[in-house]
């Protein structure tokens, strides 16, 4: 699904979803598919259960967004030097 229909199911929803089909242009991540792991009402929540995923698979491609957001905006970080 794209970001518009998941908005569509999920309104005013905090979602932990893993990117399907994504790109990167100009420093920002761009998201054609999307497949919605859950809903919650805090964003906390759905940041906790994403660590937790993030540490058993690290590259799975997993984003945390609200869905009253029309645009997905997900800027790139580049990382410098060693991650502990």
């Amino acid at each position: 699904m794209n970001w518009k229909t998941v908005r569509d199911h999920f309104p005013d929803q905090w979602v932990l979803f893993e990117a399907i089909t994504a790109y990167s242009d100009n420093g920002r991540r761009i998201i054609e598919r999307i497949s919605v792991i859950n809903k919650y009402d805090q964003g906390k929540d759905a940041l906790d259960e994403y660590k937790v995923i993030h540490k058993k698979e690290p590259n799975r491609e997993l984003y945390v967004a609200h869905t009253s957001k029309v645009d997905l905006e997900i800027i790139e970080r580049k990382w410098l030097g060693v991650r502990v």
